[in-house]
């Protein structure tokens, strides 16, 4: 504490810490720090006191007597009838030093890409990183109070939240995958790790969450799975292909010499049921090297609408008289590149399937548009490429294809049809077919709802475009 002149800031009393404080010997040396403080400090107190009779708190530096610096929280008031100001002076040093740690440490979290959050015992969040800004898109401003469970395990995953909190009060800390709600209602995956942070001077428990985004690097995986998964399923299924060709290929060779030795109407019956088994036989194998491989055909300007109607065409004819078909082009000039009789095969096959799916009835439904996809939109189908494309949906309203199951629907011999009804290589064939003419398919299913085919297609008009450029 001290008692000093307002105007000429001379010192009549100092206490014994306030001479510590500075290092001072004496009232005259302390009155020399203060001296050396700036103008604008010392006119700023002076002005306050005139006018208010009081400073409330004001925080500076000053020097010591061995020119080292030192905080001050300085507070002072003019008492009645008394020409000098009293102060109170606190060394803060300490605090501003722990203060300046934890804005450097709060500016690197800032910097680290992973989401890193603090809340409060009740949940709320009191800090909330540009990672987290990054990953979510809530700014702070926006949060800063929010209850976390509110914000990330909206929509049915409250249980997963409240089992979290018991494994982190029982252990203190936990790690795992969990779904998060981002701020445009994307749904994203993080490893998340939480860990307790107890207070010793007040007791209080805080959160610290780090998350990070991984749902990149799982789609990566499961990709690199999948593509690895159909490749082996490719060589395994080319390598039975190529031996059932050599053991059939003699035998339907054979029948021709056999049906100039055999006359009698038994062993014609026969041999016809041998040259139809043979042809199956070899047709089988042609749509597994077809998968395995694919065929490149001829690539030649469609009109994808007229080739449509072809198709429908010849679905009509077999559709019973309690499904209908519901057609939208939305774009009558929409060219590909392609081989007809493959595409036709494509889209002949998908309808099949949805009429098969509507034992009960219901609506095919056939829509040709065009869209323009960027990076971000390809971002689950690796062999796509940025630029437009013509995209025909194919939906039923039929009995959808279970969760677990659409995963494989793709996979040869697959099949959700009961047995004899299919060899299950139509959609592995459908795939290659696409994927040959530079294309993807996307399938959304709801079970007693219906599915939905998206066959995306690299329009003609810009490979047009960028051959010619």
């Amino acid at each position: 504490m001290m008692k000093f002149s307002i105007e000429s800031w001379h010192i009549r009393e100092a206490n014994h810490a306030l001479l510590a404080m500075f290092g001072c010997n004496s009232e005259r040396e302390c009155e020399q720090r203060f001296s050396e403080l700036p103008a604008s400090t010392r006119d700023s107190i002076r002005s306050a006191l005139e006018k208010n009779r009081i400073v409330p708190e004001q925080e500076f530096q000053a020097k010591k007597t061995d020119g080292s610096e030192i905080w001050l929280h300085f507070s002072a008031r003019v008492i009645e009838g008394d020409q000098y100001a009293h102060a109170v002076i606190i060394d803060i040093t300490k605090r501003k030093l722990i203060e300046a740690k934890v804005s450097e440490q709060a500016a690197l979290l800032n910097e680290t890409q992973d989401a890193i959050i603090v809340t409060d015992e009740s949940g709320r969040i009191t800090f909330w990183n540009r990672g987290a800004e990054l990953t979510y898109g809530w700014t702070t401003g926006e949060v800063l109070g929010t209850a976390l469970q509110e914000l990330l395990y909206e929509g049915g995953k409250e249980e997963e939240h409240r089992l979290l909190l018991e494994d982190l009060l029982q252990y203190q800390d936990w790690s795992g995958e969990h779904r998060h709600r981002r701020k445009d209602g994307k749904e994203i995956l993080v490893h998340s790790r939480w860990r307790v942070i107890q207070h010793k001077n007040n007791g209080r428990k805080t959160f610290l969450v780090v998350n990070t985004d991984i749902t990149g690097k799982k789609r990566m995986e499961a990709q690199f799975i999948k593509a690895q998964k159909m490749e082996s399923i490719a060589l395994l299924t080319g390598g039975i292909a190529h031996d059932l060709q050599n053991i059939l290929a003699p035998v339907a060779m054979s029948i021709g010499l056999l049906r100039e030795e055999l006359k009698d109407r038994t062993s014609l019956t026969v041999l016809r049921a041998v040259e139809e088994s043979a042809e199956s036989g070899l047709q089988l194998v042609r749509n597994i090297l077809t998968y395995g491989k694919g065929i490149i055909g001829e690539r030649v300007r469609l009109e994808l609408c007229s080739l449509l109607s072809q198709v429908l065409e010849i679905v009509e004819r077999g559709l019973p008289p309690d499904i209908t078909i519901d057609e939208e082009f939305n774009f009558t000039n929409c060219p590909v590149m392609g081989d007809m009789s493959q595409l036709k095969q494509v889209f002949l096959n998908i309808c099949v399937n949805a009429r098969d799916a509507m034992a009960r009835g219901g609506v095919l439904s056939v829509a040709v548009d065009q869209c323009s996809l960027g990076q971000e939109d390809l971002e689950d189908h690796p062999d796509g490429h940025v630029g437009s494309y013509a995209v025909v949906t194919v939906s039923d309203t039929g009995i959808g294809i279970p969760e677990d199951h659409l995963d494989r629907i793709f996979e040869p011999f697959f099949t959700t049809k009961e047995g004899g009804e299919g060899t299950g290589l139509g959609l592995s064939i459908v795939l290659g077919i696409v994927k040959s003419h530079g294309g993807f398919i996307v399938v959304e299913s709801i079970l007693k709802h219906g599915t939905t085919f998206k066959v995306y297609l690299p329009s003609a008009k810009e490979r047009e475009l960028s051959s010619a450029g």
